[in-house]
């Protein structure tokens, strides 16, 4: 009886010893904000404790449920499968695995860790906030990486007008260098202070504007900027921003110059080809040329046939030019004026003038002008004068068509 009464005094010692550590592990399970659960090697719960994200009463009911239950169905595999290595080579293994836990979706961090032969200890903590964090810091430098990458100038700037980023881009594009961090964006623009304002405040009402504006460089320059502004809305207590995509028009108004420039190159060099072939020279016998005008006889024109007339009578020597007006549409005043000029060229030069083409209208009209073609032959066809102008010149009359006598003398036109 005494070795019995001893050994149960030990044994209820023991038992107080282990009711004092299972209180001690219940009280430090109950202030821990990690995940604790003993596991079979099926992944079933053997007993999982009390804390601070595990109620009292769902620990209790969470005995015999399967890892299934809270575990995302692509990740179930995987951590059965840390639960059998981990037996296997007795050995302490990590994972993260997502669940969903009232509702939530979360990510759970895990090291598993060998507590018998067929069971393990699984503590996990939720890591959701870290892995947030840690993605929103792989977007800002990704993002960072784009910004100092990109063509356009970018800088972020308070309500304030403070900058407080600038892309590299935009650094070379002020032409401050790092120093654009010191700017206010109303300084970095040659437009007037309260044009940038109002372009401020409607961003922050509106949410982004978008037009054309200089940028003001460090030397003095400016530099035309298509320009983009956003409205970045304040998360986690940080205030509101403005961010700025700037991009240089320059090469864009040189290309658009240069191409003006070649356009008119183009348009000079079509007008040429126009007047040669509106005004061609042909040579029909030795000294002797033909010029039929088609169109309308204006000014410009005239002066242009003349010009070239002129210069061929001087180069080849012509003694008699043909000057066919059959296509000449609406002969005026003007029009009639300027023959007479053409002729009268063409006689100080010593060439002898021959008028084609005219028509019974065209006759009619040089008449009620009262035009004085006196010294210039006339006939009706361009074949008759190519005739005249070919005959032998003793033969050849002068100062009349067909036989008929020169008009009279000019008359004055009415005013």
């Amino acid at each position: 009886m005494t070795d019995i009464e001893r050994e149960n005094a030990t044994l209820r010692q023991r038992v107080a010893e282990l009711e004092k550590a299972q209180a001690k592990l219940e009280a430090l399970c109950s202030v821990s904000t990690a995940f604790i659960a003993f596991f079979d090697r099926n992944g079933v719960v053997q007993e999982m404790f009390p804390t601070l994200v595990i109620p009292a009463e769902m620990a209790r009911n969470a005995r015999g449920r399967h890892l299934t239950s809270v575990v995302r169905e692509d990740y179930i595999e995987r951590c059965a499968e840390v639960i059998r290595e981990s037996l296997a080579k007795q050995t302490i293994l990590n994972i993260e695995y997502p669940v969903t836990f009232r509702d939530r979706h979360m990510w759970i961090q895990a090291a598993c860790k060998p507590f018998t032969d067929d069971t393990v200890l699984w503590v996990g903590r939720d890591v959701t906030a870290q892995r947030q964090l840690a993605s929103a810091q792989a977007e800002l430098r990704d993002f960072q990486a784009l910004a100092d990458s990109a063509p356009d100038g970018v800088c972020l700037a308070s309500q304030e007008g403070a900058v407080f980023y600038a892309n590299q881009a935009f650094r070379a594009m002020t032409g401050h260098g790092g120093g654009t961090v010191e700017q206010r964006l109303f300084d970095l623009y040659a437009e007037e202070q309260e044009q940038i304002s109002g372009i401020v405040q409607r961003c922050f009402e509106h949410g982004s504007w978008q037009g054309t504006l200089r940028l003001a460089q460090h030397d003095g320059g400016t530099i035309p900027c298509q320009v983009s502004m956003v409205l970045l809305a304040g998360q986690a207590g940080r205030p509101p921003a403005l961010a700025t995509i700037a991009r240089d028009l320059t090469p864009l108004y040189e290309a658009e110059r240069e191409r003006l420039a070649l356009q008119e190159q183009v348009i000079q060099a079509q007008q040429a080809a126009l007047r040669e072939l509106s005004t061609p020279l042909v040579p029909l016998a030795e000294g002797v040329v033909a010029m039929p005008l088609i169109g309308s006889l204006d000014m410009t024109r005239a002066q242009q046939a003349m010009e070239k007339l002129l210069d061929g009578i001087v180069q080849h020597q012509f003694h008699t030019a043909i000057l066919d007006v059959t296509g000449v549409k609406n002969v005026d005043a003007e029009s009639a004026d300027a023959l007479l000029r053409i002729a009268r060229a063409a006689r100080l030069l010593g060439a002898h003038l021959v008028l084609t083409g005219i028509g019974s209208d065209t006759a009619q009209t040089l008449v009620d002008l009262g035009v004085d073609l006196a010294g210039i032959t006339t006939h009706s066809t361009l074949q008759s004068g190519i005739a005249h102008a070919l005959a032998p010149r003793a033969r050849r009359p002068r100062g009349h068509a067909n036989g008929a006598p020169a008009p009279p003398a000019r008359l004055r036109p009415p005013a």
